[in-house]
């Protein structure tokens, strides 16, 4: 019973708004880094042919790290006023690696031709 009290004061908190405005930041995050690497591998034309360069994709790459980092950096900060902190982190950064991975995996395939 007393994890369903905690359970409750942290949903009464706010926590489901806060994961759930994490993960959709570190979704859009992971497209973007999915959009650079195939622009890296395929060397098409991005910005709608704004951008002729076999190097675009790398401002893409850039961009969408630094902002996976920041969103990391901001779990991690979160995370650490908890009680199992360090467990939770290396959590927290295996499953973005394994997210982005699978993210990037996953469009390169829907990009495939048939």
């Amino acid at each position: 019973m007393a994890i369903f009290k905690r359970l409750d004061t942290a949903l009464d908190s706010g926590i489901s708004k806060a994961v759930f405005d994490h993960l959709r930041n570190f979704l859009i995050c992971a497209f973007l880094l999915a959009i650079g690497t195939n622009e890296f591998r395929e060397h098409t034309s991005i910005f709608f042919g704004f951008v002729q360069s076999k190097y675009s994709g790398l401002g893409v790459i850039g961009i969408s790290c630094l902002l996976i980092a920041l969103n990391l950096y901001d779990g991690i900060r979160k995370i650490s006023k908890t009680k199992y902190h360090v467990i939770l982190t290396i959590g927290l950064i295996t499953l973005y690696l394994f997210l982005s991975i699978r993210v990037i995996e996953m469009a390169w395939n829907f990009r495939t031709p048939f």
